[in-house]
């Protein structure tokens, strides 16, 4: 096993590097290049103040092993650079980059063969200033001995003899590129480099250095140049010099000035004011204390002070008075009212808590006395998110998100997210493809790396590779290897079509035609699925109760009778169907109802995936180590308290399903927990008024 040891830069910022140069290639031609172009590169950035670990001809697991360590590393950097020198091909929509072992004999290989780029990318949205990666792999000829008809060997190999197999599975058909790569799309201060424009190839040249190669190292390490302006001279030398190659940069950067040879100096106080503006033009018109309070402590100067010290005496004053009256008359409209006026209240919880006990307690709350008239919040006279509140410090717009970012304003979170996107931040605007993407490879990648059954697999052991895929069913990668070391016919095509169908390989970064279709059928999926999340939740929870209960009264009392236990148990869905289902039937039939409730209850298959769920808030955990959860399904309003399945994957796999339409179900009778609405619980737990 590759291990690589990072060592704490005694510099004020904590640079880190991972330089990666392929030349000597098992099953294709040698590349002259590569490992030059590595050594130099590494032996520039150490002169710069990086701590480098320079690899050269890396095979697929010494390249894992290498990005786990770098990811741990990077982390808590400043900045982090990979650069990697040698094979890399676009295949199936995605950027591969090849290990010297690689025996790609079919496209659909890649998956158990190659480094996806994304996995790079995501590595660098950790580091706090700047995630760079430089590829100088667009080469023309990669794996041309194995088919010298194509210029693309892999082209060729993956339009070969499976056609026909993959004609029959069309939703995991592999599409392989003319050739170079595909662009890429990344924010956070993350810059992708390629030695060629997206879609065409790089040459290696005839020097020491490729072409590009070459002029990166002219300028890598000349004092003072900002890191767009270092971009824009290797461009214009690559094209000088080739006539025909135009390198290319993608990313979004802040309007920080960046450095690869000095440290752009940014004054504490600027970066502070700067943030006390942006959060300023988001927070005044809110009417969450919380989050007002939370302003006035991080800006303890702000010149916005008085207004934020107002404004939040306002509301306490306000609220407290409603919540006073409300409790008084203790109705359920007057908790709607309360709710209306102040949803994210300090007692909102509470109201919400309350309200629903009411509602579900008896019949006559429906027809309570009208809401009574509560005092209003103060109103704002602001607009939310005016044009002043840009920044061009990403310190400052952290700064500001710490205020934000606990908010039980969602509109103000949303707004902000919407403005100032982020993945290091985990806020992005709804619809972004960056947050489209249900399973991160790479992080499974990270958190599985100390297990024994996984490094095994990589190694080799198909027997550790079986028990691993069991374990982690999300980390498609698992069942590539098993399928690599295996060798059975069909398994890999298999192995990617259930994996894509499931949503495992949705692309977050390359901006190909295919992966962009692909990424909105997988919207379009989701959008189904959500509208009829109310037809899964009840064909799985309630109908598995009203159906038994329905078998079981059927043979005591009369059709009709049957249908008003099923529809009562049905409503209920949980333990407290037997109650339900004993109010609606007749006595001769009311216990074996409740037996047969019961035992579905018990039983239960609930599609429990996250992302099927919102408004999801942590209640406690069960006597089993369970977290649950208070939470909506997506489209239907009624609350209900629950385990997330992604958890219990990790906790009790046996518990976890994978449904029909690719989502998660879990078993709650191996749990031994039930199912229950959010009244139903507050009301078994005796939660007070």
């Amino acid at each position: 096993m590759l291990s690589v040891g990072w060592a704490v830069s005694a510099s004020a910022e904590e640079r880190i590097a991972l330089v990666i140069g392929n030349s000597d290639y098992r099953n294709v031609g040698k590349l002259p290049n590569p490992v030059n172009d590595a050594a130099d590169i590494a032996g520039s950035l150490k002169r710069l103040g990086f701590n480098v670990t320079h690899l050269s001809n890396v095979d697929y697991d010494g390249f894992r092993h290498a990005l786990i360590d770098f990811g741990n590393a990077a982390r808590t950097a400043d900045k982090a650079v990979i650069f990697y020198a040698g094979h890399g091909v676009e295949i199936d929509g995605k950027n591969w980059l090849i290990p010297v072992d690689a025996a790609i004999k079919s496209a659909v290989d890649v998956y158990a063969e190659a480094v996806n780029l994304e996995t790079l990318i995501d590595i660098s949205i950790y580091p706090k200033v700047l995630g760079l990666v430089v590829l100088d792999a667009c080469r023309n000829d990669p794996f041309a001995a194995a088919a010298p008809s194509s210029g693309r060997a892999l082209a060729a190999s993956g339009a070969g003899a499976s056609t026909k197999k993959r004609a029959k599975a069309p939703a995991a058909a592999i599409q392989v590129a003319a050739g170079g790569l595909a662009p890429v799309e990344v924010n956070d201060n993350v810059l992708v480099a390629f030695a060629a424009a997206a879609g065409t190839t790089a040459s290696d040249g005839a020097g020491r250095n490729s072409p590009y190669s070459g002029a990166l190292l002219r300028y890598v390490e000349k004092p003072g140049l900002e890191i767009n302006y270092l971009f824009r001279n290797v461009h214009d030398d690559v094209l000088n010099e080739t006539k025909t190659q135009s390198p290319t940069v993608y990313g979004t950067l802040s309007r920080d000035e960046i450095f690869l040879n000095g440290v752009a100096s940014v004054a504490a106080g600027e970066v502070n004011a700067e943030a006390e503006k942006v959060a300023w033009a988001f927070v005044r018109t809110t009417s969450d204390i919380a989050t007002l309070r939370r302003f006035t402590e991080q800006f303890p100067a702000s010149a916005h002070l008085p207004e934020a010290r107002e404004r939040l005496a306002g509301l306490e004053g306000a609220e407290k008075l409603a919540w006073s009256i409300v409790e008084k008359e203790k109705s359920a409209p007057a908790y709607r009212a309360f709710l209306d006026l102040y949803p994210n209240g300090e007692h909102a919880e509470g109201a919400r808590a309350t309200l629903a006990s009411l509602q579900t307690a008896s019949g006559a709350a429906k027809h309570a006395s009208a809401a009574p008239n509560l005092p209003k919040p103060p109103a704002s006279t602001y607009q939310l998110a005016s044009a002043e509140a840009t920044a061009e410090n990403s310190g400052s717009i952290d700064k500001a998100w710490d205020v934000l970012r606990e908010s039980r304003d969602k509109a103000l979170v949303g707004k902000f997210a919407e403005k100032y996107p982020s993945l290091r931040q985990h806020r992005l605007p709804a619809g972004s493809d960056l947050a489209l993407r249900p399973v991160n490879s790479t992080d499974w990648m990270m958190r599985t790396a100390q297990d024994a059954d996984v490094n095994d697999c990589f190694g080799g052991n198909s027997a550790a590779c079986a028990k691993a895929a069991s374990r982690y069913p999300q980390y498609a990668q698992l069942q590539f290897q098993l399928c690599r070391i295996s060798g059975q016919p069909g398994c890999m095509e298999k192995a990617v079509k259930d994996a894509r169908r499931k949503g495992y390989l949705v692309s977050a970064y390359t901006r190909s035609h295919i992966e962009m279709e692909r990424n909105r059928e997988y919207r379009r999926t989701i959008e189904r699925v959500n509208q009829r999340v109310g037809t899964i939740v009840g064909n799985n929870v309630s109908n598995a109760v009203s159906n038994a209960v329905s078998n079981s009264v059927n043979n005591a009392v009369s059709a009709a009778t049957s249908r008003a236990a099923s529809a009562a148990a049905s409503r209920a869905a949980s333990a407290a169907a037997a109650r339900a289902a004993r109010n609606a039937a007749s006595s001769a039939a009311s216990e074996a109802a409740a037996r047969a409730a019961s035992n579905a209850a018990s039983n239960i298959r609930v599609p429990s995936d996250i992302r099927l769920k919102s408004d999801i808030v942590p209640l406690t955990r069960t006597r089993g180590g369970f977290q649950l959860y208070r939470y909506r399904y997506i489209g239907d309003d009624t609350f209900y308290v629950g385990v997330m399945a992604q958890d219990i994957a990790r906790q009790m796999p046996a518990a976890v399903l994978v449904a029909d339409d690719g989502y998660l179900q879990v078993n709650y009778g191996l749990l031994g927990i039930a199912f229950l609405t959010y009244s139903d619980w507050v009301r078994s737990h005796a939660i007070p008024n």
